[in-house]
């Protein structure tokens, strides 16, 4: 049985568990190559019932410079700033993993808080869809581990297509059938949505994203297959209905799934004509977000989760279920994960 989880006590819980801080604090991904000098952003979220005042600071990698050094911040009971920091001097590297602090000083207190942030961002290409990810070595991973077991997640863009590609270490791959398996199945969920979709969903209101679920499937002639879940104003009894799968199947979508040495490779291309409220461009900023299920093993992994997001963004209706989805007691994070269009890695 799935555990119902209330966003606004999340965000309460958010508040108490912070012990007693004054603030919430959370670097937002780079859009775009570090080198490439981007503006990134500092979200700043006032956890008390009265008004906040102070000054927020990013550290940043030895080398390299935040502009400005700090920034004011006034702050409303429970309100969110968002704080604007270009960033000079940098250097890409490979791993794509990024150590920097932010620290608020107000009200009496220096709240700090340390992270591990990725260049989140698609490179302009138009990737083989083979399941062999030969040609990927242009696009920017984000790698994170559950469980012992790691995910790495790669995408790509071009006018036609947004390209995923997901390389998943497992012991066992469990294919998709048309009557799923007792325990469910093997799959990728991920969701995209324009920058100005918005979040935190309550019941009354309508999908601002695009949902597609990524599966392998059982038998020596069955075809991988990629499900359109959700599309912006589909309404939230949409989203939480287990519809039979096989008549959302995107059949423009390409779409495959290999195994090899314990790692379970999934690659996609989503028609732009499937997302046609996203407009594939560079230097444009979009949401994405992603979720890999292993029933049989890790259970849910969540990009959320890598990326820092707040506690409090957990959200019960972030996501569609789907017969034969195993949810467990914890509420994913919600789908709208800042990401970027960008030319190239380089």
């Amino acid at each position: 049985m799935r555990t119902l989880v209330n966003p606004l006590l999340l965000m309460l819980w958010a508040g108490s568990a912070s012990g007693g801080q004054p603030v919430a604090l959370r670097a937002e991904h780079f859009l775009v190559p570090p080198s490439g000098g981007p503006v990134t952003h500092v979200l700043v979220r006032n956890l008390r019932g009265e008004p906040y005042q102070g000054t927020v600071g990013l550290r940043l990698p030895q080398g390299w410079r935040a502009s400005p050094a700090e920034r004011p911040v006034a702050l409303k009971p429970r309100a969110t700033a968002r704080l604007a920091f270009t960033i000079g001097g940098a250097t890409n590297l490979a791993a794509n993993a990024y150590p920097v602090e932010v620290a608020a000083k107000g009200a009496g207190s220096t709240v700090v808080r340390k992270q591990t942030v990725v260049c989140a961002s698609a490179p302009y290409f138009k990737p083989r869809i083979d399941g062999r990810l030969g040609d990927w070595a242009d696009a920017i991973p984000v790698t994170f581990a559950t469980g012992g077991k790691s995910t790495v997640v790669r995408t790509f863009w071009n006018p036609r297509q947004f390209c995923l590609a997901v390389e998943v270490a497992e012991d066992k791959l469990i294919g998709y059938r048309a009557k799923p398996p007792q325990g469910g199945f093997d799959a990728v969920q991920f969701a995209l949505a324009p920058a100005t979709a918005t979040t935190g969903t309550r019941a009354f209101q309508k999908s601002t994203r695009y949902e597609f679920l990524l599966a392998g499937s059982s038998g020596l002639w069955a075809r991988d297959r990629c499900f359109a879940l959700l599309t912006p104003g589909d309404g939230l009894a949409v989203a939480r209905e287990r519809r039979a799968l096989e008549p959302l199947a995107l059949k423009d979508a390409r779409v495959s799934v290999k195994r090899r040495r314990g790692i379970t490779r999934y690659e996609c291309a989503i028609p732009a004509a499937a997302i046609p409220g996203i407009r594939l461009t560079v230097g444009r900023e979009i949401r994405f977000s992603l979720l890999v299920h292993d029933p049989d093993g890790t259970g849910r992994r969540d990009l959320g989760e890598r990326l820092g997001l707040w506690p409090s963004q957990r959200n019960l209706f972030a996501w569609c279920t789907w017969p034969g989805v195993q949810w467990g007691a914890e509420a994913p994070f919600d789908s709208k994960i800042e990401w970027g269009l960008c030319s190239s890695k380089h």
